[in-house]
């Protein structure tokens, strides 16, 4: 069992549920401990959390956590790293699936301590950027340069592996604006060894509650990018560029 904690954030998540849980329960290996936290759901998220958590394997630590009151994605996601206990944390959104069941058997070597962040392929339910992915993947090197570009097109977040105690060091930032993870990313790059494995990979789903199927404004974003090298700026640039045109094609 790999040491490692995979954090499952949750708000009003029910109707993805049954798929997760299906998901969760097939993998083989499992993480070390899988934590739940729901974000003041007004649905029964929370209740079914609590009911998977009972019914689950007895060798995997399952727990069910709760905000008060909602703190917004970045918030829930800095708990979790505070709450999971796991050398190496995945956050993993409710409305997102492993592809294989043998997942972490295939990122488990690279758990090591010459890495910082591992970062798995993306698989959509959207053709247009599954096609994309599957066909970037395969050009981008197993150790990265720090600028190229990852997230939105050939990676999401949820397929983001970290060591924990840079997350420490390190917290998402909060408020949460749209590419802060793109950003947050790149910072822990910067600082650190990221690996790319075009194998192992998780299924972003796109529908109509999903960030991706909203406009958003990049204004933070493209602030933010002027504090790395110029070519970071360029091709982070063009990347948004290529996934907002993407974009307007997927809605």
């Amino acid at each position: 069992m790999l040491d490692l904690s995979l954090g499952i954030p949750l708000y009003n998540a029910s109707r993805f549920l049954d798929e997760l849980f299906v998901c969760l329960r097939g993998l083989n290996p499992s993480p070390r401990e899988i934590v739940f936290l729901d974000d003041a759901s007004s649905d029964d998220s929370l209740s079914r959390a609590r009911q998977f958590a009972k019914d689950f394997l007895p060798n995997v630590a399952v727990r069910v956590l709760s905000n008060e009151h909602n703190l917004g994605i970045a918030g829930s996601y800095n708990r979790l790293v505070k709450e999971t206990s796991g050398e190496w944390l995945q956050i993993l959104d409710a409305d997102d699936l492993f592809t294989d069941t043998d997942f972490y058997q295939q990122i488990a070597a690279h758990l090591r301590a010459e890495n910082d962040v591992v970062v798995t392929a993306l698989r959509s339910n959207k053709r247009l950027l599954d096609r994309c992915a599957r066909l970037v993947a395969p050009l981008i090197p197993l150790q990265p340069p720090a600028w190229l570009p990852l997230l939105g097109s050939v990676a999401t977040r949820a397929g983001v592996l970290y060591r924990r105690a840079r997350l420490v060091q390190q917290p998402f930032p909060d408020p949460a604006y749209a590419g802060s993870d793109v950003i947050h990313l790149l910072e822990l790059r910067a600082g650190g060894r990221c690996v790319f494995l075009r194998g192992p990979s998780v299924r972003y789903r796109i529908h109509g509650a999903a960030q991706s199927s909203q406009l958003r404004d990049y204004s933070i974003y493209r602030q933010q990018l002027v504090c790395f090298d110029r070519k970071t700026q360029i091709a982070h640039g063009l990347d948004l560029h290529l996934r907002q045109f993407g974009q307007r094609l997927i809605r």
